[in-house]
């Protein structure tokens, strides 16, 4: 009688390694493929790796001032034949601040609409505080 309730929880605990491992070895990675110019980055493409397969998921693309801080980072999305546009973050900055306005495509005005604005205070050298 022991050995058999023995045997059905080793069943039970090698049923469920060989869930966990199975269900593991099926996600698919992330890579990215990040694009420079003249030293910053313009570009990155996020692909889902399936097996040997790359099917292309976000593209996102940068817009710099001229002091090379981020003034735009909008994000495209893979519909399964062309980018389509996603969302547009793009950030002003004033000496003491930082502000940053989030938006997202509306397919039928073919515009970014507005959706949220942020305000972040900036350190003497510029940077986000924390």
């Amino acid at each position: 009688m022991k050995t058999t309730g023995f045997f059905k929880v080793m069943m039970v605990i090698v049923f469920a390694m060989a869930s966990v491992l199975t269900m593991n070895a099926a996600e698919s990675e992330k890579i990215t493929n990040v694009e420079m110019d003249n030293g910053r980055i313009s570009a990155k493409v996020v692909y889902q790796q399936e097996g040997n397969y790359l099917t292309p998921d976000f593209r996102f693309e940068y817009a710099y001032n001229d002091k090379n801080q981020i003034i735009e980072k909008k994000a495209l999305k893979w519909d399964g034949s062309k980018w389509m546009n996603y969302y547009c973050i793009t950030v002003t900055y004033t000496d003491a601040e930082a502000h940053i306005q989030y938006s997202m495509w509306d397919k039928k005005s073919q515009h970014f609409q507005p959706t949220e604005k942020y305000v972040y205070g900036l350190e003497e050298a510029g940077k986000f505080l924390a």
